[in-house]
């Protein structure tokens, strides 16, 4: 079959019609024949080679790559009853052990076992994939397919912005990538009443503008920055914004994240750093009292169950607005070449 694949640790990935179709081996196995998958940032650092994720993979060349998708199930194990034949579904790739003390006290998203397809296991970035029953999650039949398709990273946004209190909250986005957009739309549905966003990219600074942000800074001019900093302060019985987000992942996002903060505030953190970070814990956090939390993942299903519930809601605008290319899997080199540029914001593939 059609797949890309991680077959060393150069950068790049290989397209391939040779590919072992996957079976169903097991009695709790579904088959499922992809429609549409999404490349997610992940697999741009898969592409790059980033030195974690290859020395991970390593253990299990060669590997197909990708872990956003949406398809029709065209098999099951014969113990399965989340799902028949035909119907339209997406899954969680995250693969949980179930038996750890997080799987067993309901925080499986941080599961200490957790087997990532597409990294430690095939993926979707082919004509076939398999996953567990336990892990489909159906969709209505009218989502559309390229929406579908990165569900996985929507969840992601919906796990960043339910980890904090926003309601009638002042809201901080650092990156406005896809990720930082979505965050803006939803902060908005869940009853944010000002939305600050950053970036350095004038033309995603726009979409989040159309897409729920009140303000929008391109941080890369120093007089924007400042500008930023002084609008979050502006409020003088609290001197800096009650909830930040951090989307990007860039080292001096997260300097301004703890700028913009008022004593008090609450941070999620998304955006992942290539590099460790000095950090001044006594002046930013502790004597700020702030609370922290990192995101990983989705919570298993709750993050789901609210995702769809949003997107019923009317946040599938936004996130047709994101997929700005779409094109055969065969093509997935221009795929990669317009993340890599950055001159697009969702790439989707069709197998």
């Amino acid at each position: 079959m059609k797949a890309i694949m991680k077959t060393s640790p150069e950068p790049g990935l290989t397209f391939t019609t040779d590919a072992p179709q996957p079976r169903v081996a097991g009695a709790h196995e579904v088959l499922i024949k992809v429609r549409a998958t999404a490349i997610c940032g992940t697999d741009v650092d898969i592409y790059k080679s980033d030195e974690d994720l290859t020395r991970r993979m390593s253990k299990a060349f060669p590997v197909i790559t990708g872990h956003e998708f949406c398809g029709e199930v065209v098999e099951t194990g014969k113990n399965v009853k989340r799902a028949r034949v035909g119907d339209y579904v997406s899954a969680e790739m995250h693969i949980l052990c179930n038996e750890c003390y997080n799987c067993r006290t309901g925080a499986g998203h941080a599961c200490i076992n957790t087997v990532i397809k597409g990294i430690d296991s095939h993926g979707c970035f082919a004509e076939y994939v398999v996953v567990p029953d336990s892990n489909i999650v159906p969709l209505p039949a009218d989502l559309p397919e390229e929406v579908a398709a990165y569900l996985d990273a929507i969840g992601n946004a919906v796990h960043t912005c339910s980890a904090v209190d926003m309601v009638a909250k002042r809201v901080a986005i650092l990156g406005a990538g896809p990720m930082g957009i979505m965050a803006a739309r939803i902060a908005k549905m869940c009853g944010a009443r000002e939305v600050l966003v950053t970036d350095v990219n004038e033309m995603l600074l726009s979409v989040a503008r159309e897409h729920g942000a009140d303000h929008v800074f391109n941080v890369a001019k120093p007089e924007e920055r400042e500008e930023f900093l002084r609008v979050c302060r502006k409020e003088n019985t609290r001197r800096g914004v009650d909830v930040a987000l951090e989307m990007s992942g860039h080292p001096s996002a997260y300097g301004d994240l703890f700028a913009c903060l008022r004593m008090g505030g609450e941070a999620a953190l998304l955006g992942l750093p290539r590099h460790p970070l000095t950090v001044n814990f006594t002046k930013d956090i502790i004597f700020k009292g702030l609370t922290i939390k990192g995101i990983i993942g989705r919570k298993t299903y709750d993050t789901w169950f609210r995702m769809l519930g949003l997107i019923e809601a009317g946040l599938l605008d936004t996130l047709k607005c994101i997929v700005t290319h779409q094109m055969p899997l065969e093509e997935f080199q221009r795929g990669f070449d317009v993340k890599l540029k950055g001159e697009g914001l969702k790439v989707v593939f069709r197998p």
